[in-house]
């Protein structure tokens, strides 16, 4: 896909300078809690360094104050960049799944809410979020969950389900195939969670109902911590590698030691 494609393919993904929606404004706090958490148990003598992948407008300045979090954005729309550059310290416009131009291990935190459900491969900003994490650096990734249970739902009226109904939505996620595919990438999965779930007498205030019933909600969101260095590409990529080892979810994971024949 070109970058002109992918350009029209994500456009009006962001907001604008419009604000969020309550749902979304759950997903977002959660995140922010989330590195709060991890920053607690670092060096308090530096500012923690996020990096927010498919970043929008910068909306997590909201819940992350400047004096305590150096937040980066990386962003394909131009205009969206222009904006969180107002509130991050800095963000550079690109494609995710190209090379980020960031160095190795430079980040405490990596953000990707609702990202991995525009990629065409959803191996390459896995890739890159583990490259550009410190060792035991925080994941924090958004998604819509194909199992929620209105999309189940709909799937038993034979309707098409609303999350990959969505212009631009080109994979769909439940939460054991979002498990497996950070683990291969080297994360353990800490934590999981919903935006909301949306059942009749439950509020969506209730956090617990966000946690134990996460299955079922709209948008998984899942935290993992990076526990080993790990390339993984699609299975159809082993010729270009001499040393690799098959996986599940259709994946290699290479050797980093052997680079693809010329």
């Amino acid at each position: 896909m070109t970058d002109e494609a992918k350009r029209e393919l994500y456009r009006g993904a962001w907001h604008g300078e419009d604000g969020y929606s309550p749902a979304e404004s759950i997903r977002l706090a959660r995140a922010a809690e989330a590195f709060r958490d991890h920053a607690a148990g670092l060096d308090g003598s530096r500012r923690y360094d996020l990096l927010d992948v498919g970043c929008g407008v910068g909306p997590l300045r909201q819940w992350l104050g400047a004096e305590a979090f150096r937040i980066v954005g990386l962003e394909i729309s131009a205009a969206a960049a222009e904006i969180a550059r107002r509130s991050y310290d800095a963000c550079e416009t690109g494609d995710v799944e190209r090379p980020w131009p960031f160095e190795p291990s430079s980040f405490d935190g990596v953000h990707a809410g609702a990202v991995l459900e525009h990629v065409v491969d959803w191996h390459a900003p896995l890739n890159h979020a583990n490259r550009c994490l410190r060792d035991g650096g925080l994941l924090v990734v958004s998604v819509p969950n194909l199992r929620y249970w209105k999309e189940v739902r709909k799937l038993i009226l034979g309707k098409q389900p609303h999350w990959l109904r969505e212009v631009g939505h080109l994979h769909g996620y439940t939460p054991r195939f979002l498990r497996r595919l950070v683990e291969l990438h080297g994360f353990e999965p800490t934590a999981l969670e919903a935006d909301c779930v949306n059942l009749p007498l439950l509020p969506n205030r209730w956090g617990w109902v966000r946690r134990r019933l996460a299955g079922i909600g709209s948008v998984l969101i899942l935290t993992a911590r990076l526990a080993r260095r790990a390339r993984v590409e699609d299975r159809s990529q082993a010729d270009r590698f001499r040393r690799h080892k098959v996986l599940d979810l259709r994946s290699i994971e290479v050797a980093e030691t052997a680079p693809p024949p010329p």
